[in-house]
This record gives C-alpha cells, sequence and structure tokens, in this order.
C-alpha cells in the first residue's frame, strides 16, 4: 500500500512551501500523483520526494525553472 501525503503534508515533508509546489505543477514540473476528483486535494507520493530533490538541486545550481531541459 503506498502512502498520500496531501500538499501541506509533503511540503512539511520536503521543507518547500505550498506555494512552491503549486508553482512547480503549474509549469508540469512536478505534478501530483493523485488528485482527488470530489475534494481537488492534491497527494504526492514519497517517490516524488526525490524527484523534487533534483529540482531544488538544479535550481540552486542557478538553472531556470523554465529552462526546456527540465522537461
Amino acid at each position: 500500500m503506498e502512502t498520500k501525503y496531501k500538499i501541506g503534508e509533503f511540503s512539511k515533508l520536503c521543507r518547500v512551501t505550498v506555494k512552491a509546489l503549486r508553482h512547480y505543477e503549474q509549469i508540469g514540473l512536478l505534478v501530483p500523483r493523485h488528485i482527488d476528483p470530489w475534494t481537488g486535494y492534491r497527494y504526492y507520493d514519497i517517490c516524488q520526494a526525490v524527484h523534487l530533490g533534483r529540482i531544488l538541486h538544479l535550481k540552486r545550481l542557478g538553472m531556470s525553472l523554465e529552462d526546456r531541459a527540465w522537461r
């Protein structure tokens, strides 16, 4: 059974803001694994923390979030 984290839980776990996660979703970098059709809640899984870590690392290296190389 996989553990799902709501956006607020995932943001605390990964030490990023909810606003940043929503921005990454909007530009297609990190899309929630599941969005509940009834509530609109965004759910992430733990594997996405690794992907987020890569995003944050490349960002620290100076790569623009809008750079095509991310995709």
